[in-house]
């Protein structure tokens, strides 16, 4: 089989610049309007060195590319479901090839993300439960005695009364002291009504 390399005919490590004047020669050979010899012969090579080229000239595919051209040299052919099921080498694959797992299988199908998420949750939870490891609580529920009061509530200390009160900002008195408010246990703090 022949890859885009192959069909344009430069070096795996060649150049954008290379390819581009690989590209610009074999173009005014093969393409339809300016070739000499008119044939569908030439009209599929000028696709394939067209279709070569858009993968080759831009960075990300021709990335993908490699890696799926290194993939087939160690590991022979691996078929893709879907859309993208294109060999490295541009041709279709066939449906009577053994599966083969690819690590990026979760990115081309995502049922197979959403299948191994479900059972990285489900690991997670099991585990959790046989090792009896209870979920985070927050800081606001660890405050709460099981009446449904908090342990702890703002409260500022009064140096007149000597007592622990609640905040209240709407008396003058209050306001003219500017007093720190501090998290006191609920039995200390004075109850001020209004």
């Amino acid at each position: 089989m022949k890859s885009h390399y192959d069909t344009i005919g430069v070096a795996p490590d060649a150049s954008k610049e290379d390819i581009k004047k690989v590209y610009r020669k074999l173009v005014l050979k093969y393409h339809p309007d300016t070739s000499k010899i008119k044939s569908t012969a030439n009209d599929t090579k000028f696709k394939q060195i067209s279709e070569a080229y858009a993968v080759l000239s831009d960075d990300k595919q021709r990335r993908i590319f490699d890696l799926e051209r290194d993939e087939f040299k160690k590991f022979g052919r691996i078929k893709r479901k879907g859309n993208n099921a294109n060999g490295p080498f541009g041709q279709r694959q066939s449906s009577g090839m053994a599966y083969r797992f690819h690590v990026l299988d979760g990115i081309y199908n995502p049922k197979n993300m959403i299948i191994g998420l479900t059972l990285g949750f489900a690991t997670a939870a099991a585990v959790k439960t046989m090792l009896g490891v209870d979920d985070n609580e927050t800081n606001m529920q660890k405050n709460k005695k099981q009446d449904g009061k908090s342990k702890l509530v703002e409260a500022w200390y009064n140096k007149q009364t000597r007592q622990w009160e609640q905040p209240t900002p709407w008396t003058k008195s209050f306001r003219d002291l500017n007093p720190e408010i501090q998290m006191v246990e609920r039995n200390l703090v004075r109850s001020v009504s209004k």
